[in-house]
């Protein structure tokens, strides 16, 4: 009875885990997905914003004209006459002298946007304007002669247009600052002061904003972007999108299914198998611990298969669907920005139109003629890192994917005779999206992975729930050195081996993966292998303080009741702070008034720069180094001492043996335990010094101690790069493993064994 009722629990158990794991998997995923849709939004509205600043430019453009000649004036209301509402000319001053046959406002000569004209340059500006609750863009000129002319243009409802064509979004137009601000067209009723919320944000950031609300009882996701007047200083309107997040949410919604599905199936699927080894188990089946081990494993195995593939496949095959959407949408709208503005962007000014969209968008553009790129946003010593797949053509426009210098993008390209303009979107939210994804699916499959071996364990040994209920309980007395051990140790090495495949950078939002890029870098590095010497020079310094400690430990272990106080004084540099020591040291190793030179000027021996010197800076870092390890060295070796029957000197002084012969033939050999363990863990401590390299030297003078901690901290630290040092740490880590193996061959079996 007690096996059923275990095995009800396991059941349970088993089931709820293996469905609550992929529930919460599926709520990662979902939650993923629509953080990823609300950036794109983002990034649609920061296109859109720009398709506004480029009909504004274009404006701008057909005005020119008039900077060096007044007299087109009327050429120019003629090229404007299909969209002008009004037109007129004021002197200075603010007197009308001509209104073109239209009827002006009456406050027209004196408002803001008269002004900034009135006290320009004579540069062409542009900007949005509201007449009776319609948006136009208004435009103006300072005359050479002084004079000012001021258009109104019936032109933004193409940007309304463009809006609903190319991105299948509502513009909302909201006019004036955050303050004051009134709903222009099909605006839906959202509370004035959320909206103040967010057109406050957007503000601040200088970037599109978002915010959930509740517009007539349904949720919708709001983003905006201010829209700033012609010297780009006041707000004169929010552009705003107000969607449902439905073209996600039907994808989270799959989601949802198939993780619904996918864990109900492997629960199932895990408590069946999990049913049949009990089964055999109640036979008196007798299961060797690999065979209990695969059976276990076989039952959790659909589980891991489909965690990695909804992780690793359905999430990101559904990222780079929804990045690619996006693609296809902003590059469009790019290419008509290029058409309006058509032969304008021509030299200087296709350049200054690059950086435009650049600064807009936080895109890269690329404009290529034959084989030579004619303007881009991307320096021209770096186009080289351009790497670009051959395009798909979609409605006879190209879309693809490449990278820039290692991280991944997407592009969009229209070919206009032998000119190619491309749009370059770096994919940084997606690939992290989907990084962060994979990362949450391996802890799913490293989860049920120890639910196999916890299940397989109980099934194998259901009829002894003493067993059972001690292992448990043994376990739990362990479970928070396990923990800390996996959270400190376990994880962060591997952490450090994911980093050392990646660029990585704490400043850089992109980390791509870039292979052995690291690595190959770092066999090249003739700094790092310097230090490596350095490292391995100052190692050195580890046999002559083990002598040094034993010596120490013996003539300690004969003192009696001053032992006691000799070891507090040998162990004090152990537990004094690194940085405060190693400040004492720089003045005991001054070259004019420090401790050293001092006695060594009473045998003649002129001063020595022991900090300033390639010869000795690194002689000094061993001195500290002895000093710094004595201590803990020492008592190691006394319990060892101690640790040694005293039987073995009491036979050999029977037998005559002389102290010297004792000590090598009785004390060494049963030390030989003891100083494995202190050889290994000094050496290892000898190339993982830092505190005296950083305080003292920083690595030189002439990189004479730049040792490889200390190199590693600078390329992570100072250089930023994580993924480097991660690289250099792990071949540290090689280099250590080989020379501990070495260790252990050279001291023989007997000497390790006494350890496992």
């Amino acid at each position: 009875m007690k096996e059923k009722r275990v095995l009800i629990v396991l059941t349970l158990f088993v089931f709820s885990l293996v469905l609550g794991g992929f529930l919460v998997l599926n709520m990662y995923l979902a939650d993923s997905y629509s953080q990823l849709g609300l950036q794109n939004e983002a990034v649609l509205l920061r296109s859109i914003k720009l398709n506004y600043l480029s009909s504004v430019e274009r404006i701008v453009f057909d005005l020119e004209p008039l900077e060096a000649d007044p007299s087109k004036l009327p050429e120019i209301l003629e090229m404007l006459s299909n969209d002008l509402v009004y037109a007129g000319l004021f002197d200075y001053y603010g007197d009308l002298l001509d209104d073109f046959g239209y009827s002006l406002p009456a406050d027209l000569s004196s408002s803001l946007f008269f002004e900034n004209i009135s006290y320009s340059d004579g540069y062409p500006r542009a900007e949005i304007a509201m007449e009776n609750d319609t948006l136009y863009i208004q435009t103006g000129i300072l005359l050479p002669d002084d004079t000012v002319f001021i258009a109104l243009l019936d032109r933004f409802g193409e940007i309304i247009d463009l809006s609903e064509k190319l991105y299948e979004r509502d513009l909302l137009v909201y006019y004036g600052d955050e303050r004051d601000f009134r709903n222009v067209g099909k605006v839906p009723e959202i509370d004035n002061s959320s909206l103040f919320r967010l057109f406050r944000s957007t503000m601040n950031s200088q970037r599109p904003e978002s915010l959930d609300l509740l517009i007539d009882g349904v949720q919708f996701h709001v983003t905006a972007s201010a829209i700033y007047d012609s010297d780009n200083w006041d707000v004169k309107a929010f552009f705003v999108t107000a969607i449902r997040p439905s073209s996600w949410e039907a994808k989270a919604a799959y989601l949802t299914l198939l993780s619904w599905i996918a864990g109900v199936s492997c629960a199932i699927f895990a408590v069946f198998i999990l049913y049949l080894m009990y089964r055999k188990v109640a036979r008196g089946t007798r299961m060797s611990r690999t065979r209990r081990v695969l059976f276990a494993s076989v039952a959790f195995l659909p589980a891991v298969v489909i965690a990695l593939i909804l992780g690793f496949t359905v999430y990101g095959n559904a990222a780079d669907t929804l990045s690619e959407e996006i693609t296809v949408k902003t590059s469009r709208g790019w290419f008509w920005n290029t058409e309006l503005l058509g032969d304008h962007m021509t030299g200087r000014t296709l350049t200054q139109y690059l950086n435009t969209s650049r600064l807009q968008t936080g895109q890269n553009y690329l404009v290529v003629a034959g084989e030579a790129a004619v303007a881009s946003t991307i320096p021209a010593r770096r186009l080289d890192r351009l790497s670009l797949e051959e395009p798909e053509i979609i409605d006879g426009y190209g879309f693809g994917i490449g990278k820039f210098n290692s991280v991944i993008q997407t592009y969009g390209e229209k070919t206009v005779g032998d000119t190619v303009y491309r749009v370059i979107i770096e994919q940084t939210p997606r690939e992290n999206s989907k990084l962060s994804i994979q990362f949450f699916s391996i802890g799913l499959v490293v989860t049920l992975a120890l639910l196999s071996l916890i299940s397989g364990f109980i099934v194998a040994n259901i009829s002894s729930s003493k067993l059972i209920r001690r292992t448990f309980i043994g376990y739990g007395f362990l479970l928070p050195a396990l923990v800390h051990l996996v959270w400190w140790a376990v994880g962060p090495m591997a952490f450090a081996l994911f980093l050392a495949f990646r660029r990585w950078s704490i400043l850089d939002p992109a980390k791509p993966f870039v292979g052995m890029q690291n690595f190959v870098e770092l066999f090249a590095d003739s700094n790092f292998w310097n230090a490596m010497k350095n490292t391995a020079a100052y190692s050195l310094y580890v046999p002559i303080g083990m002598f040094i400690s034993l010596l120490l430990a013996i003539a300690v272990n004969k003192l009696g009741k001053l032992s006691i106080f000799l070891r507090v004084l040998y162990y004090l540099p152990v537990v004094t702070a690194g940085v405060a020591t190693t400040i004492v040291w720089r003045w005991i190793f001054n070259r004019d008034f420090g401790v050293i030179n001092y006695v060594l000027n009473f045998f003649g021996i002129p001063p020595i720069a022991w900090l300033d010197s390639p010869q000795f800076a690194l002689i000094s870092m061993m001195i500290i180094g002895i000093w710094g390890a004595i201590g803990s060295q020492m008592l190691i070796f006394l319990a060892g001492l101690q640790g040694i029957p005293k039987d073995f000197y009491d036979a050999a002084s029977v037998d005559g043996a002389s102290k010297p012969r004792i000590f090598w033939k009785i004390t060494l050999p049963l030390l030989k335990p003891t100083s494995l363990f202190v050889l290994v863990t000094s050496v290892i401590g000898s190339f993982q010094v830092f505190t005296p390299v950083y305080v003292l030297t920083q690595g030189g003078p002439l990189r004479s101690t730049d040792v490889v901690f200390y190199h590693i901290w600078e390329a992570a630290w100072v250089e930023l790069r994580m993924g480097y040092a991660a690289a250099q740490s792990w071949i540290l880590f090689m280099v250590l493993a080989v020379l501990t193996l070495a260790e252990f061959k050279l001291f023989g079996k007997e000497s390790w064994k006494a350890y496992f």
